[in-house]
């Protein structure tokens, strides 16, 4: 009689432990942050690009650096994984390379604080379905992953980002043309320019783009004389793709060119002969006859060779260039 009451007894514990322990584990299961850790450390974003790909954002605790993977949690929940591409000075810029939530994604703004979780996120307690939809397209087999832009896109998946002809905000270029003058009789002549230019992407596809440029004119006003040349200009673009990876951008700007010329007009009495002086105010005319303000209007084309380079080419009223640009 006592063995059969111990055994029923025995029996019933077991059930309940089993039972207790099915209870705990579905809470472990089901929920998200039952197992986030005392010490994450808070962080603030600093800056946010158009493009929203890429971040700077505090690292007051010196909690990750450069080559880390992060992730950004925001509300307790995952929002973002992300990769340091450098840090210094107690900032770090990140890029981001896999979006957990989409609606927390879109509340990223500058001075928000998120959680930072450095290196492996799994602990955080967010459940990984072996079936997930384009599991393979997330996660980052090799180095050249970080550049490819079908992966990003893949990522960020977003309605503002897909708008996007060119993905990154800045290029920068160099580039040789030919910049229209006056030769000393007055008529027109195309000379050697040498010029930068930058352009930033402020709006989807719509680009601003300041340029500088100089070139020297010998024997101008007269022989024996030298004038400089310099260039500003201003331009507002927009971008269209083309085929074979090429973007035609039609612009519309400023352009003012300045010329100066310290010996036209002065009287050099090393010369054996003395000019006149309306043979001087006509160096000086001549001189002033280079100077413009001007409305300008041309298209820009940029050739993709590889990854962050193109070449490219301006037909417009102020210039026609050749040259190089670099994306970053």
């Amino acid at each position: 009689m006592k063995t059969n009451i111990l055994l029923i007894i025995t029996f019933i514990a077991l059930s309940l432990s089993a039972s207790a322990q099915s209870v705990i584990e579905d809470f472990n299961e089901n929920s998200e942050s039952n197992q986030i850790p005392s010490e994450l450390v808070t962080e603030k974003i600093v800056r946010v690009s158009n493009s929203k790909r890429t971040y700077i954002i505090s690292n007051e605790n010196e909690s990750f650096s450069k080559g880390d993977f992060i992730t950004l949690v925001l509300n307790s929940k995952l929002a973002a994984r992300a990769i340091v591409a450098k840090s210094i000075n107690n900032v770090a810029g990140i890029k981001i390379i896999k979006i957990y939530s989409l609606d927390l994604f879109k509340l990223f703004r500058t001075n928000l604080e998120v959680q930072v979780i450095r290196g492996d996120d799994s602990f955080f307690g967010a459940k990984k379905k072996e079936d997930e939809e384009s599991e393979d397209t997330a996660v980052i087999k090799d180095e050249e992953d970080l550049y490819n832009e079908t992966f990003l896109e893949d990522d960020l998946s977003m309605e503002t980002k897909n708008k996007r002809s060119i993905k990154t905000d800045n290029i920068v270029s160099i580039n040789y043309g030919l910049i229209e003058g006056l030769n000393n009789d007055g008529s027109s002549q195309r000379y050697t320019h040498l010029n930068g230019m930058w352009m930033y992407q402020f709006e989807d596809n719509i680009w601003a783009e300041l340029g500088y440029g100089q070139n020297l004119i010998n024997d101008y006003p007269s022989p024996g004389l030298d004038t400089k040349m310099t260039n500003l200009t201003l331009r507002i673009k927009y971008t269209v793709a083309a085929p074979f990876f090429s973007y035609v951008q039609p612009y519309l700007g400023f352009q003012i060119i300045n010329a100066t010329s310290p010996n036209a007009g002065v009287d050099d009495p090393t010369d054996d002969v003395t000019p006149s002086s309306a043979e001087l105010d006509n160096e000086i005319n001549m001189v002033e006859n280079l100077k413009k303000k001007n409305i300008i209007f041309g298209v820009t084309v940029l050739k993709r060779l590889v990854p962050g380079w193109f070449i490219r080419a301006d037909l417009g009223s102020d210039i026609i260039n050749f040259g190089f640009s670099l994306e970053f």
